[in-house]
């Protein structure tokens, strides 16, 4: 009986050694000559030889009110259509503009007041400090920011927790104001930790929140569509050479200013959660040096919504994001082009027997640019052309004769122009 022939990594890597003159491992390991054939089959592979025989559907269940369903692309590296949802066919998108065309994220607005007060007293010596002031709107736990304090000024500029004695009174826990200076006159007081409720359910990665801080400047809060609250603070400009030196105060002439602090990125703080089917956003400034204004006013932006069967899926960014947001488990199926698995074994072989010798030539010639052989490159041109050639004909007589699905050329009567009354004949 003949042997029938070997289309394993063992016979992959005897083909590359002997393609690239490499007959012993001091002039090319096993361990590279393995690396290399991954690489090829697993990233160079052309998607025209992939698309049937690496074809798979990805199967993935949804979450009650949850949009966003992150894809592994590594595995998966593509997707089309159909698309399926508990059976029924729906539509795959891959640009933002026409999927949001569709389903336009309306925003809402809501607002809600910052708190503040003023203060009339500090109680000497005390310890907890104790303030004087009207603790209306706050709770034991709550923390505030106090600043315009005169006499005792070691209160100001800092944020504490408190404790509500009564409507009069309140204590900053752990403050000890035995050795600060007398109490003269004002002070105010302004709230750092909110719960803000607005109607429920709404989008994840539209939740936008915004004030005015005591610098002049703007409190930035949005959601990371994981159910928390962030803080975004812009980086600021750092010019390398100074716009100005010191100290003249007139540009350095003929140098070009150069920001180094990565303006396009914002540090992002952690402030608290969102529950986007209650409504309930919850956040603390205390730790972010982030400090509303006085008499200012938190907008909050979301984009509420009706929850349904889905139907329309944008795959966007490594994420599938479906429309309607489900308010149940829904079964949803995408066909998928997969990644060639990686030899691990010698006994492996690859999807179909027939691509051993164009996998063995690939990563040969991969080999071959390393070693910056353009001869040998060129040596090897044909034979891959001519076995990736080989592997496209079985491609192309699966093809022949299945009909290309059209507006024209449809198989079921009434859809497009393939009309029963004769398609296009009278």
């Amino acid at each position: 009986m003949v042997t029938p022939a070997d289309s394993t990594l063992i016979a992959i890597r005897k083909k590359v050694r002997r393609l690239t003159a490499s007959a012993s491992e001091s002039s090319l390991s096993t361990a590279d000559i393995d690396n290399y054939i991954n690489v090829f089959y697993s990233q160079d592979f052309p998607y025209a030889i992939k698309i049937d025989q690496m074809r798979s559907v990805y199967t993935f269940y949804t979450t009650p009110y949850v949009d966003r369903y992150p894809l592994d692309v590594n595995y998966n590296q593509g997707l089309r259509d159909p698309v399926y949802v508990d059976g029924l066919q729906g539509s795959l998108f891959k640009d933002r503009q026409q999927f949001y065309n569709i389903w336009p994220r309306w925003p809402t607005k809501f607002q809600s007041s910052v708190q503040s007060g003023i203060i009339t007293g500090v109680n000497q010596p005390t310890s907890p400090a104790q303030i004087v002031t009207n603790t209306g709107g706050l709770a034991t736990g709550d923390k505030i920011y106090i600043a315009d304090v005169v006499g005792m000024t070691e209160l100001n500029d800092t944020s504490y927790t408190i404790t509500v004695v009564n409507s009069n009174l309140l204590t900053l826990d752990g403050i000890d104001n035995t050795a600060f200076s007398a109490y003269t006159s004002g002070g105010t007081w302004t709230k750092l930790n909110y719960v803000i409720n607005v109607p429920g359910p709404f989008i994840r990665k539209e939740v936008t929140v915004g004030c005015p801080d005591i610098t002049g400047g703007a409190i930035q809060i949005s959601d990371d569509g994981y159910g928390n609250l962030l803080l975004d603070t812009p980086n600021g400009v750092v010019s390398v050479p100074p716009l100005y030196t010191v100290p003249a105060t007139a540009p350095i002439p003929g140098m070009k200013n150069v920001n180094t602090a990565n303006p396009g990125l914002n540090r992002l703080t952690l402030l608290g959660p969102v529950d986007y089917v209650t409504g309930s956003l919850t956040f603390d400034l205390s730790n972010a040096n982030s400090i509303p204004v006085i008499g200012g006013i938190f907008t909050v932006y979301v984009s509420q919504y009706s929850n349904g069967r889905p139907y329309s899926i944008l795959f966007w960014n490594n994420e599938l994001i479906i429309r309607p947001i489900p308010k149940l488990v829904h079964k949803i199926e995408i066909e998928s082009y997969l990644t060639p698995v990686q030899f691990l074994n010698t006994t492996d072989s690859p999807i179909l027997n027939q691509w051993w010798q164009y996998i063995a030539i690939g990563a040969a010639i991969k080999v071959l640019e390393d070693r910056q052989d353009m001869a040998g490159i060129a040596n090897l041109a044909l034979l891959f052309d001519r076995q990736e050639g080989l592997v496209l004909e079985r491609q192309g007589v699966e093809e022949i004769g299945q009909r290309n699905a059209t507006i024209f050329s449809s198989s079921v009567q009434s859809q497009g122009w393939n009309q029963s009354w004769g398609n296009w004949g009278y």
